[in-house]
């Protein structure tokens, strides 16, 4: 089966140089040669949080918990994603202790962050888990539609032995989509105990080509592509969206794929002008 490597999404972005030099840089930046401006540092540092990011999230979505804690602890800078992000590895794998262990260090914590937790508790069986989720759902000062979801389902679950079906979540992701809520909508499908099908990955790739969000964008068509890896949609749409941006190497480099895979454009969907 064919899959888009990690690594063919973040190729063509600005690396680092040296880490020798960049450690200096970031301690002393009047002692530099190079003089980076600030800004061009800063927007270095995003680059290589987000990209260490989407590492630690690979991980996680082939088990492998260990390797994206050692990622983690040698990151020296780090976002609310990333710890949300190894908050989600624990949570899905139901190691509850560790998860919490994290949540309590974070230095700051979003309604994600919160949500997380709230849905790591109220998925795992037994009274003592339950309490904590409600616990933490009172303790919460901002709760949103996914904290209100999360609590509702958790209680038809554990009192009422409803279990919620994938085509709920898929429904969930499309309302959180639809009012650009994309965040959120992934949040949703991190935390989901069941593994999101076709539709669910479908409705977040909708919502980041509505809503411009090329980085949620490449997670999604790399799971749809897996999960349908004769389609040619999550590769139009990420093609448009690159195009979008102007990120044309990449986009090319979508079409490319295409064609060495021998996937046809299916009808229905077409391409940005690339002369524009």
């Amino acid at each position: 089966m064919f899959r888009i490597k990690a690594t063919f999404f973040f190729r063509r972005r600005p690396q680092w140089l040296l880490r020798s030099i960049t450690s200096s840089i970031l301690k002393n930046p009047s002692s530099s040669p190079l003089r980076f401006a600030s800004t061009s540092t800063q927007n270095d540092q995003a680059l290589e949080v987000r990209r260490l990011n989407r590492k630690i999230t690979n991980f996680i979505r082939s088990g492998r918990l260990d390797d994206a804690k050692k990622m983690f602890d040698k990151m020296t800078e780090r976002n609310t994603v990333t710890w949300n992000s190894m908050i989600t590895g624990y949570v899905r794998h139901r190691e509850m202790t560790k998860a919490r262990m994290l949540f309590n260090q974070m230095p700051e914590r979003d309604v994600v962050s919160w949500n997380l937790m709230l849905s790591g508790y109220l998925s795992c069986h037994g009274g003592r888990y339950v309490e904590e989720g409600r616990y933490l759902f009172d303790q919460m000062q901002e709760r949103d539609f996914i904290s209100w979801n999360t609590m509702i389902t958790g209680s038809l679950v554990n009192e009422f032995g409803i279990k919620p079906r994938v085509e709920h979540f898929a429904a969930l992701v499309d309302i959180l989509g639809r009012h650009g809520q994309v965040e959120e909508a992934m949040g949703v499908i991190c935390s989901m105990p069941l593994l999101p099908d076709k539709a669910v990955w479908g409705a977040l790739l909708g919502a980041c080509r509505v809503h411009n969000n090329v980085e949620f964008a490449q997670v999604a068509a790399e799971a749809l592509v897996r999960l349908e890896p004769e389609s040619s949609a999550p590769y139009v749409l990420l093609y448009n969206m690159y195009a979008d941006v102007g990120r044309w190497d990449d986009a090319t480099e979508v079409r490319l794929m295409m064609e060495r895979n021998n996937i046809r454009k299916q009808p229905g969907y077409s391409w940005a002008d690339s002369s524009a």
